[in-house]
């Protein structure tokens, strides 16, 4: 596909000194890329589903001396919660209360559609697969409740055991930052067993992203998931800064972003970016 994570890996490859596409290049990483590649056009693709959107990546808007006062005005804000993190190294670049957990609004959407994925070991059906592709595009709520329908809270404990994942009730719809930031460095680092390609690439296109507003346009590989509700409003983005991949996770309460306004998440997501990564 020309749009999809293997023809931007190579173009990546082919372009970067080696040094800095261990990442991508080496030992069992590699291996497992290629299993999941293997298995979004050996299965997803073969099934006849299909996205309906291409990717973008950072939407360049200005980064303006009111929204950096923004950001600084709120890094420590209570109602809040986040995490940036190096997907290469493993490493937290800051954190901001991540282990709370906050009612996640449509956040849960990619996680279950990962156990689904995996209790099905990869060989879900055209139906499934298009409800992963719904709500992974356009937030769908209808195909969320379909997906939900098909787990148990034991395919949900085991799906967190394997993985090591930390504490969270994704069915019960309770995240943190840090289990959100843990969930998209499995996908970006092909540690889920089945269905990391058809992840990445469907947050890839998720059509309500305000993470992306105020990243740079030079990114242009990069995936999200918004989720709000009542007074929740949260942002999750995954996003390579020349070869790193990187994760910010920001959870939020008590109407942080009044009106489902998408400047405060922006704002915030923009202004880890700058501090942390840029």
């Amino acid at each position: 596909m020309s749009h999809s994570r293997r023809d931007w890996l190579r173009a990546m490859l082919a372009s970067a000194p080696a040094a800095l596409t261990g990442c991508v290049t080496t030992g069992g990483g590699a291996t497992r890329r290629n299993t999941a590649q293997w298995e979004f056009h050996e299965r997803f693709l073969a099934s006849g589903a299909r996205f309906h959107y291409r990717p973008y990546g950072g939407l360049g808007r200005a980064w303006t001396t009111q929204l950096d006062r923004f950001y600084r005005a709120h890094r420590t804000d209570s109602r809040i919660g986040y995490a940036v993190k190096n997907l290469h190294t493993g490493q937290y670049l800051v954190e901001h209360q991540s282990d709370r957990l906050f009612f996640g609004g449509s956040m849960p959407k990619p996680p279950i559609a990962a156990m689904l994925l995996e209790k099905r070991q990869g060989a879900c059906s055209y139906n499934e697969f298009m409800h992963i592709v719904y709500v992974c595009e356009k937030s769908v709520n209808a195909s969320w409740v379909a997906l939900q329908s098909r787990l148990t809270p034991s395919d949900e404990a085991m799906f967190k055991w394997r993985y090591h994942l930390p504490q969270a009730d994704v069915l019960g719809n309770q995240l943190s930052p840090r289990f959100y930031a843990e969930f998209l460095e499995r996908c970006v680092n092909y540690r889920l067993e089945h269905g990391c390609e058809l992840l990445l690439e469907g947050m890839r296109r998720d059509q309500y992203s305000f993470g992306r507003l105020y990243l740079p346009r030079h990114i242009t590989y990069a995936g999200s998931k918004t989720g709000n509700y009542g007074e929740w409003d949260h942002e999750a983005v995954f996003f390579y800064n020349g070869s790193t991949p990187y994760a910010i996770t920001l959870f939020s309460r008590g109407n942080f972003a009044p009106g489902k306004s998408n400047i405060p998440l922006g704002a915030m997501i923009g202004g880890l970016y700058r501090e942390y990564v840029g």
